[in-house]
């Protein structure tokens, strides 16, 4: 494939490719776009962990979980949801964890099905500003405890990226980014529910 036609692609069409590639689990973070970024996975985990205060009791969901470069160091009653079938399948052949296909806007769970959600590096792959905030309606729905949004940008090397502001998570716990070059062009978002 040429740099035209990848060029071309959607960003399903990517992650479908993507999920495609012969590897392991040494590979995981390439399944999962991060082959380009100086990322410690393991690090990022152990930060979304503490934010949240995952314990191993919680049932954890991670949208846009991908070939799970993320979910390999969570120790949770843990499910994932991806669009893509192809990272499903790698996701499920790598690590044996339970996979759903399926979107971020139309979550299929129960209300409060999960103590604790996860989206961490999923919000600049979304088509629209329209989409973003149906799936952050799902994640609060199916959520009991509380939702990581991590990696929101808010500037990109990449036209494609779906930027957002801090203010539109109004009402949110703030943090900067968790890893390099981004700490400054993307933040977190964290919402806590009341018991």
């Amino acid at each position: 494939m040429n740099a035209q036609e990848t060029n071309k692609e959607s960003w399903k069409q990517i992650w479908t490719r993507k999920g495609k590639a012969d590897g392991s689990i040494t590979d995981l973070l390439a399944y999962d776009g991060y082959e380009a970024t100086h990322v410690n996975m393991e690090e990022v985990s152990r930060e979304i962990i503490k934010r949240l205060d995952i314990r191993k009791e919680d049932k954890v969901l991670e949208v846009g979980c991908g070939a799970g470069a993320l979910a390999q160091y969570l120790d949770c009653d843990y499910v994932g949801i991806d669009y893509s079938p192809t990272l499903v399948e790698k996701h499920i052949e790598l690590l044996h964890n339970s996979v759903l296909t399926g979107e971020a806007a139309d979550l299929p769970f129960k209300d409060k099905s999960f103590d604790k959600v996860i989206c961490y590096g999923v919000y600049l792959y979304f088509e629209n500003k329209e989409y973003a905030a149906a799936a952050t309606k799902e994640l609060l729905r199916v959520a009991k405890k509380g939702v990581l949004i991590g990696e929101i940008p808010m500037r990109s090397h990449r036209d494609e990226h779906l930027l957002f502001q801090k203010d539109e998570f109004d009402g949110w716990e703030i943090s900067d980014g968790f890893y390099d070059p981004y700490r400054k062009d993307r933040f977190n978002a964290v919402y806590r529910f009341s018991l």
